[in-house]
């Protein structure tokens, strides 16, 4: 009885299988399959974890003075100092150069509205920020209101 009913699944299987239009042949047409082209073509060096990095200009605006740092650690912890206040957030540089930034805390210093400003810019840009690219000595931040450029620290 059991191998009365091993052959009837094997046989059962083996006609639905052929039914299966997955294994049916497929007629040639004469036409080159399509390679699908990269949706941009960016080119980066993987991300620089570890390394501090200081404002250069934003919106082709230099920053004068103090200027803002950042760096963020293989555990994705960015630090830094932003012309005023030191700062910390999470910042999740990922393989496809975009970034995801966490709540930014900072410290409570009162300093000079000209200083107070610069501050407030660049936390609100780096907290904006949505892409990244890193070409081996400037690392660009990109989002929605503008670029802001880093260069390694001395």
């Amino acid at each position: 009885m059991r191998v009365l009913r091993s052959l009837a699944c094997a046989a059962l299987s083996a006609f639905t299988l052929a039914g299966c239009s997955m294994f049916a042949s497929v007629p040639p047409n004469n036409v080159p399959p399509a390679i699908p082209k990269p949706l941009d073509n960016k080119t980066s060096l993987p991300f620089p974890f570890n390394r501090t990095f200081a404002a250069v200009s934003y919106k082709d605006q230099k920053f004068n003075g103090d200027r803002p740092t950042v760096l963020i650690s293989d555990s994705n912890r960015g630090i830094g100092f932003s012309a005023c206040n030191n700062w910390s957030a999470t910042i999740v540089p990922r393989q496809d150069q975009h970034l995801a930034i966490g709540p930014v805390a900072i410290s409570k210093r009162k300093c000079e509205d000209r200083l107070m400003h610069n501050e407030q810019v660049f936390l609100f840009v780096l907290r904006t920020a949505t892409d990244w690219t890193y070409d081996g000595r400037q690392l660009i931040f990109k989002g929605p209101f503008g670029t802001m450029v880093f260069e390694a620290a001395a």
